[in-house]
């Protein structure tokens, strides 16, 4: 009897094992791919000024290249929050600015000067496009800790599994100087419920958005 007992125990401790040990590929496997789990924001520039005729594709978030006007006819600066979140970007490395270029001539002659930002290839992975404005990628959801999965079954010729989970918002370290809404920011200090389907790969678990 205590030897059947002993064997019982052993048998639940490696299932124990086993279970532990598939949460933790889990969650590593769910981390490797950051790339599907990026926090994005609606976020535009604060563009005031204008000159006559100019675009607003200029002085879109996300567009290969940015111009905002740097003085108004009166000479006064123009522009001047954008220009101050233009400088943010440049920091935190989503675009580079170029040389300043002078616009067309007005009637009185005067001809406007702009201040020229272009994209780079981190911009181009933190900026996306919508139909609705620019969506600025400003953290990632980390996984804090699986909450439970379904029995790993076949589906199509894949060994699929669904994965419910607990996420921390880490943020971008430029962040939190770009944002203004209060709410954003509390975004970072809740933890947030999430799911993802996994594939078995003869590498592991692996994100089903991956295989795509």
């Amino acid at each position: 009897m205590k030897k059947l007992l002993l064997i019982g125990a052993a048998l639940a401790l490696g299932a124990c094992s086993s279970q532990d040990d598939t949460s933790e590929h889990m969650q590593q496997a769910i981390n490797d791919a950051s790339r599907f789990n990026q926090v994005c924001l609606p976020y535009a520039l604060d563009v005031q000024h204008r000159a006559d005729n100019e675009s607003k594709a200029h002085s879109l978030l996300g567009a290969p290249e940015i111009k905002l006007l740097k003085r108004q006819p009166d000479g006064k600066r123009a522009n001047p929050e954008a220009i101050r979140q233009m400088d943010k970007l440049v920091h935190a490395g989503l675009y580079e600015e170029q040389k300043e270029e002078k616009g067309e001539a007005s009637e009185q002659g005067e001809a406007p000067r702009y201040l020229v930002y272009r994209l780079t290839e981190q911009g181009k992975e933190k900026i996306r496009l919508g139909h609705h404005g620019a969506l600025l990628c400003v953290g990632t959801a980390k996984v804090e800790k699986i909450n439970y999965f379904t029995e790993p079954t076949a589906h199509r010729g894949y060994t699929v599994s669904q994965v419910s989970y607990t996420a921390k918002i880490v943020p971008e370290k430029w962040a939190k100087s770009l944002l203004k809404d209060d709410d954003a920011l509390k975004a970072f200090n809740h933890s947030v419920e999430r799911s993802a389907t996994l594939v078995k790969t003869n590498n592991g678990w692996r994100d089903i958005r991956e295989l795509h």
